[in-house]
C-alpha cells in the first residue's frame, strides 16, 4: 500500500512537479484527506477482485465505474463545495460497493434483474430491484457502512445516491455530488451490466449544487483523460 500511495501521489492525476518520496511528504503536499482517498482506492480493486471470476457481473467494470465516479465527484466539488472534494472522492469510490454485497446475498435476484435488463436496457435500477431483488444495492451498502461505523455522510451517500433528494439535509450536497458524478461516469462509457446506458442528469441535484449543464458538459469532456490517469496510477492499466 505504501508503494501504491506514492505511485498515485506522483502520477499525472495529481499533477505534482516535485517528486514525492515518502508518505509524510504526501501528507504535507496533498493533505490527509487526499492520502486517505488514495489509500482507499488502492484497496478497492483488491476488495472487489475476490469475486471477479465467478459472478454474473463483471466486477472490473464496477471498479472502473466507481473510479470514474470518484474522479468526477472530486472535480465537481473542486468547482463548487471545495471543502467536500476529498470526501466526494471517497464517497464516489465506495458508492457502488453494495453491488458486490447484493451479489453475495441475493444472487438469484441479481440474475433476474439482468434478464429483465437484457429485455429492456432503459429500466431504472431501483425499479428492477423493487421487482426482482430481495434487497437493493443502496440498502446493502448502507447496512455495511453502518456496521463499519463509517461517517454518517458516507452512509447517506450509500443509501441515497440514486435519489439524493431523499438524503438528510446535512448530507445532501455530498449525495448530490456523487449522484451527478455517477451520471457523468456512465456518460463517459464507464458502465456495467446493471447500469449499461447513460441516464438523465438529476434536476434536483443540479439545483441543489447550483450547477448548470455547461459545467457538467466540461467535466464530462475531460473525464476520460482523468480516469485514464487514475486507472494507470492505481491499477497499472
Amino acid at each position: 500500500m505504501y508503494a501504491r500511495v506514492l505511485r498515485v501521489a506522483n502520477s499525472p492525476y495529481y499533477g505534482q512537479t516535485r517528486s514525492i518520496t515518502t508518505v509524510d511528504r504526501a501528507l504535507l503536499v496533498l493533505g490527509l484527506d487526499a492520502v486517505r482517498g488514495i489509500a482507499a482506492a488502492t484497496c478497492f480493486d483488491r476488495t472487489l477482485s475476490r469475486g471477479k471470476q465467478a459472478t454474473v457481473i463483471d466486477m472490473q467494470a464496477v471498479v472502473h465505474h466507481s473510479l470514474a465516479t470518484a474522479a468526477a465527484a472530486e472535480r465537481l466539488a473542486q468547482i463548487q463545495h471545495r471543502s467536500l472534494a476529498a470526501e466526494a472522492f471517497i464517497a464516489g469510490l465506495l458508492h457502488n460497493l453494495g453491488v458486490a454485497v447484493q451479489l453475495q446475498v441475493d444472487a438469484r435476484g441479481v440474475e433476474a434483474m439482468l434478464e429483465a435488463r437484457a429485455a429492456n436496457p432503459t429500466l431504472e435500477i431501483r425499479r428492477l430491484e423493487s421487482d426482482f431483488a430481495a434487497i437493493g444495492h443502496e440498502r446493502c451498502v448502507g447496512i455495511l457502512f453502518e456496521e463499519w461505523r463509517l461517517p454518517a455522510a458516507l452512509v447517506a451517500v450509500g443509501l441515497h445516491h440514486h435519489a439524493p433528494e431523499e438524503a438528510p439535509a446535512e448530507h445532501r450536497d455530498l449525495t448530490c455530488l456523487v449522484n451527478l458524478a455517477a451520471t457523468l461516469a456512465l456518460a463517459s462509457g464507464n458502465t456495467f451490466l446493471l447500469e449499461p446506458l447513460p441516464v438523465a442528469r438529476n434536476p434536483v441535484a443540479l439545483a441543489q449544487l447550483k450547477f448548470d449543464d455547461a459545467v457538467l458538459d466540461a467535466i464530462e469532456a475531460e473525464l476520460p483523460e482523468r480516469v485514464r490517469e487514475l486507472k494507470l496510477a492505481l491499477l497499472g492499466a
